[in-house]
């Protein structure tokens, strides 16, 4: 691993095991991620993202699992290291911001303990030292001191995210993941929370994995996009030239779905049809169903790989420089 990395996952496969058999939700997903890095991964629902997070962190539970491939984290293997050593790490190297603060905060303890919570469970410190660490970190997220005797119904939405965004942040980790983290909020809040979260990154200098669904929340601020399709990384680049020139139907019917800001009006675009069955999924591009490009020989062999086409530039489709 180069210096220069600080995370690098290699040929993950994971998943869930049903009655049916394993449903593989991560299939042979290769990136990596540098030192400050912006990383935004998108995908509609249901193609993996919030599962590749977990299995990053080792948070998959009960059914679910790591099948194969590795996590390479500060040149240690997180997908293979023993438990204790996962939690060593874990909440003090890395950290996530999980997906609804509406439900992910104790509604029955107040902000600063479950704040300090965080503090105890990780590092020796004193009463005192937590408090003042807490405060620290809610300072950092523009939310004032004395909300540390609040409970979470006190609190709206966008102050929620951002006291999960202190507590992932308050033993200061090299990396965060962030798991939709701007669901179910409007987008005037939605904006102020990306832009604290760049300013912390620029402030901190950790290194960040971005996960939803919406690619317009991204294109500003990412440095680097991955694009998720049915298990998949389809396309993966700069932020910048992915936007101006996406290569693979998929991402090019992801950039369809959302309005220009600028611009003349055009009629908005949209992917037909649904995701394929995970549990069996079917020979060649897995997007051939929906694509409207598809030919017979991308409905046949083995799901295509990525590929590179110059400038840290990877797509997965066999008709890519056709298609130009």
């Amino acid at each position: 691993m180069a210096d220069s990395t600080m995370l690098e996952v290699r040929n993950l496969k994971a998943g869930y095991g049903t009655r049916k058999g394993f449903v593989r939700a991560v299939d042979d997903v290769s990136f990596s991620l540098g030192r400050g890095e912006f990383l935004g991964i998108a995908g509609e629902s249901g193609c993996g993202k919030s599962t590749l997070a977990y299995a990053i962190m080792r948070l998959l539970r009960d059914n679910a699992r790591i099948e194969s491939g590795s996590v390479l984290f500060k040149d240690r293997d997180f997908a293979t290291m023993p438990a204790a050593d996962v939690e060593a790490h874990r909440w003090t190297d890395m950290a996530m911001v999980f997906q609804s603060a509406m439900s992910a905060l104790n509604p029955v303890l107040s902000i600063g303990e479950q704040l300090t919570d965080a503090v105890h469970a990780h590092r020796k410190a004193s009463a005192a030292e937590a408090q003042e660490l807490a405060a620290e970190m809610l300072s950092l997220v523009d939310i004032n001191a004395d909300r540390l005797k609040s409970y979470p119904h006190q609190l709206s939405g966008g102050m929620k995210q951002r006291v999960m965004i202190a507590m992932a942040l308050i033993l200061k980790p090299d990396l965060l993941i962030m798991d939709e983290p701007t669901t179910a909020l409007d987008v005037v809040v939605q904006r102020s929370i990306i832009e604290k979260i760049e300013d912390l990154r620029s402030s901190l200098g950790f290194s960040v994995i971005f996960i939803t669904h919406d690619l317009s929340l991204l294109v500003e601020i990412s440095d680097a996009l991955a694009i998720m399709y049915a298990g998949e990384i389809v396309e993966r680049g700069p932020a910048g030239a992915l936007f101006s020139d996406p290569r693979h139907p998929y991402t090019r019917g992801l950039m369809a779905s959302f309005p220009s800001l600028t611009g003349p009006l055009v009629r908005m675009g949209g992917i037909e049809g649904s995701a394929p069955d995970l549990l069996a999924p079917p020979p060649g591009c897995r997007f051939s169903a929906r694509c409207p490009f598809a030919e017979q020989g991308c409905r046949e062999g083995p799901s295509p790989a990525l590929r590179p086409l110059g400038g840290d530039r990877f797509c997965a489709c066999a008709l890519e420089g056709r298609l130009r």
